[in-house]
């Protein structure tokens, strides 16, 4: 016990007021916290602090050097006849005889006025460690991150800790606390090149585990997984200001382009992207500029209004929207309606976006609910009375997961011998399509594309048009986007675009482009 000693000595010497430093109760990202005390999103992390000697270390380090984070990975200890069998113990070298428990290692630690990083290594040790967390909460004054490796990587020999018990467990028994989440680590040589990155697949597992957490998140990811997925990256930290990413490299980390990256760190979630490199790519990192024009996507989530109602299926369901685009899961149990008010006749109004279609694996082998799979665009007179996912009337647009298109006019009161009531096309089935939709208030025109998912360009053109019935009140009408099918297939829509602009707008925005080149 002469460890334990030593350090409480030390922590008594060096303890700071008790009214300065982190309080315990905020619920804010882990970026808010660290602001201060990271290099450009460069984060020092103590590493593996799991016995006395290293404690002793950690207060012993210049101050230069002083770590802002301090970790410590727990496993429940199995042996019988050991007298912590049910204990969860930091997992330490097997060469150091003093191991120590969770508990001791949680009462010293939170001396240190650091941020506390706990990995939780097993699922077995997540009940445990929260308890512990819960009992010790009024004593916690610094910001707690708890991490698990919930998603599984390819080649992996880990095993991922239980997601739903981690979420669910974390936010019964502290709630305060930031959530840490992340893959199973494996030897990154053995791994393919298509699986270093985290494919839209991977996000769409991430969005159903977040969609209803409330607590702040932080997503880890190695540095390889990273450069090859900056588009997803972006996405998760456009959903919310509270998600942050994390990421961390050992030295067999391989990059051959950083371009990616420093687009992602120059971009509007910049400060919300922390880095825990090995030495040799953090300082590469420190040489790269950062960029002064970055591309935005044209989807605004402030023009849309999302509808979500209630499901009575486990699974996630809903819209996840982000900054990059809007995500369907699980069931069609939701839509988003455009607060864009309809032009009049004769102005048109359109609806452009990139769709990208994500199956689930190890869904049914039946191939006919796949025709019935898709995206919807409806188009209604009014908006008032939806009561439910299902939108009678006025014109249904559909794209599908096997390729067919479709405009169906649904108002069969409106319809006379001199209209068609559907009208359909069929593209090339791919997981990537562009589509733009036009209305032009007495006919609607849709133009699809197939797309190619790794660089967007546009391949197979189709267009289908319907004549439509005119409108009394002779207003457009209204927009919703919706997902049709089971949870089978997931969808991503990237760059919405509801343009309701009349023609006198686009005459003013082509007169003052005219006038500014000629005096330019």
């Amino acid at each position: 016990m002469l460890h334990q000693l030593a350090l409480t000595l030390f922590a008594l010497f060096f303890r700071i007021s008790i009214n300065a430093g982190y309080r315990t109760g905020a619920r804010i990202s882990t970026v808010d916290i660290w602001r201060n005390e990271t290099d450009n999103g460069n984060v020092i992390i103590a590493h593996g602090i799991n016995s006395w000697p290293a404690l002793l270390e950690q207060l012993n380090e210049p101050i230069l050097e002083r770590s802002a984070v301090i970790e410590g990975d727990v496993l429940l200890y199995k042996q019988r006849k050991h007298r912590n069998r049910a204990i969860p113990l930091m997992s330490a070298p097997s060469k150091i005889a003093d191991r120590i428990t969770f508990k001791e290692w949680l009462r010293e630690v939170s001396k240190l006025r650091k941020v506390i990083k706990i990995n939780v290594r097993s699922t077995e040790a997540v009940r445990p460690v929260l308890q512990y967390l819960f009992a010790a909460s009024d004593e916690i004054t610094s910001p707690v991150v708890l991490h698990a490796n919930v998603f599984r990587s390819p080649r992996s020999i880990e095993a991922a800790v239980d997601a739903a018990e981690f979420v669910d467990g974390a936010k019964k028994y502290f709630p305060e606390a930031t959530l840490s989440i992340g893959w199973t680590k494996n030897n990154i040589s053995e791994v393919t090149l298509p699986q270093r990155r985290i494919g839209w697949r991977e996000l769409f597992q991430v969005l159903a585990l977040i969609k209803d957490v409330e607590q702040s998140l932080m997503i880890s990811t190695r540095l390889t997984i990273a450069a090859h997925s900056t588009d997803e990256l972006s996405f998760i930290l456009g959903v919310r200001p509270a998600i942050s990413v994390l990421v961390w490299s050992d030295e067999s980390d391989m990059v051959d382009s950083w371009t990616s990256l420093i687009e992602l760190r120059s971009g509007p979630h910049s400060k919300r992207l922390i880095f825990d490199l090995h030495p040799k790519h953090r300082a590469i990192l420190k040489t790269l500029p950062y960029i002064l024009t970055v591309s935005e996507s044209e989807y605004d989530r402030y023009l849309w209004r999302r509808v979500e109602f209630p499901s009575a299926s486990v699974v996630p369901s809903g819209i996840v929207d982000s900054t990059d685009g809007v995500a369907f899961l699980g069931w069609p149990n939701s839509f988003l309606i455009s607060l864009l008010q309809p032009p009049t006749l004769p102005n048109v109004q359109s609806i452009s976006a990139q769709l990208t279609f994500v199956r689930k694996r190890n869904v049914r082998r039946d191939e006919d609910w796949i025709d019935k799979s898709g995206l919807a665009i409806y188009l209604p007179e009014k908006v008032l009375d939806i009561q439910s996912p299902e939108i009678d009337g006025g014109i249904k647009v559909f794209i599908g997961y096997n390729g067919r298109i479709s405009i169906e006019n649904r108002d069969r009161d409106l319809l006379d011998q001199y209209y068609q009531s559907r009208t359909t096309g069929q593209l090339q089935r791919a997981d990537c399509y562009a589509f733009e939709l036009v209305d032009r208030g007495w006919h609607v025109k849709l133009v699809a594309w197939i797309r190619r998912c790794d660089d967007d360009a546009l391949y197979g053109r189709t267009e289908i048009t319907l004549e439509t019935p005119m409108l009394r009140s002779r207003q457009l009408r209204n927009v919703i986007v919706s997902k049709r099918g089971d949870m089978g297939v997931d969808l991503l829509l990237q760059n919405l675009k509801h343009n309701s602009a009349s023609k006198h707008s686009y005459i003013t925005a082509f007169m003052l482009l005219l006038i500014t080149r000629l005096f330019s």
